[in-house]
């Protein structure tokens, strides 16, 4: 929904992404222009899209714990004021970081016995799909989704983006496991010459080996062939992995900050990771 002043020019929008099962996570984001701010007509926006998310609620399963969760640059105190006024709490932070290619990457070193390779994707989609959600099962906010929820959503995207690329979507093999994927793309809207970093996860049997940095090296050196000048990446700044260190190794800094605001729903069981399993 789009905010307009009197003259009709758009100066606000917020919206509600509510896609994904199981529906225990209402994502929304919310802007109004600096120019034109006004606490009282940004509550009326948070208003507006806590009733959508609220209308939604029953798509969760039952007893489930319901959540909006919606984010906002660090700086915009006025903006993150508002919403803790609103009710919101801080719950996380996160970090766009980036690198300039202004010499060709560190060649990857990959672990002995794996090796990486684009996917070939209508043989492997299912598998990839499979070892992203069980990659990303100990990362803070993770929800399980069930295959047959996820497959789908996926056809339809990569039916539907032509920019889409398998190429660049790099699985490190063992054998015929997949140990780890780096899922990237190399267009970016807003900087043409910039690539971006989707996802990046390895599996827990094959972790401190090496590969993540592997991986990300691969897709570095990727982007810099097709003359890239830089590379970008969105990572939880407390992330329970560790994500940050490893990017921060392969010479990588951070350019923004993120805040990630909650606000409950309906209490109830927390199907969202919050902590590594010692399982």
């Amino acid at each position: 929904r789009v905010v307009e002043d009197s003259q009709g020019n758009i100066i606000g929008y917020i919206d509600v992404y509510d896609l994904t099962e199981p529906h225990v996570t209402k994502y929304v984001w919310g802007v109004l222009h600096p120019n034109h701010w006004d606490e009282s007509l940004y509550n009326a926006m948070l208003t507006w899209a806590e009733d959508c998310a609220r209308n939604r609620v029953s798509l969760a399963p039952e007893n489930a714990r319901v959540v909006i969760n919606h984010g906002t640059p660090s700086q915009d105190k006025q903006r993150n004021a508002a919403l803790c006024q609103y009710g919101y709490q801080l719950v996380r932070n996160y970090y766009r970081m980036m690198i300039e290619f202004d010499h060709p990457p560190q060649q990857p070193v990959i672990p002995e016995g794996l090796r990486i390779v684009s996917i070939d994707l209508e043989k492997e989609l299912k598998d990839a799909l499979i070892a992203l959600e069980d990659g990303f099962s100990d990362h803070w906010g993770f929800v399980e989704r069930p295959i047959v929820d996820v497959l789908p959503q996926w056809e339809h995207y990569i039916q539907n983006n032509k920019d889409f690329d398998p190429t660049l979507w790099f699985l490190a093999k063992d054998g015929d496991q997949i140990a780890g994927i780096c899922r990237n793309s190399g267009k970016m809207t807003e900087d043409p010459d910039m690539a971006w970093v989707s996802q990046l996860c390895v599996r827990k049997p094959w972790r401190k080996k090496g590969l993540g940095m592997a991986l990300l090296l691969t897709a570095f050196n990727e982007f810099y062939q097709r003359g890239k000048k830089r590379a970008g990446l969105g990572v939880d700044a407390d992330s329970l992995t560790n994500a940050t260190r490893l990017y921060e190794k392969a010479g990588m800094h951070v350019t923004q900050k993120y805040d990630t605001y909650e606000l409950e729903l309906r209490p109830g069981k927390d199907l969202m990771t919050k902590e590594i399993s010692s399982s």
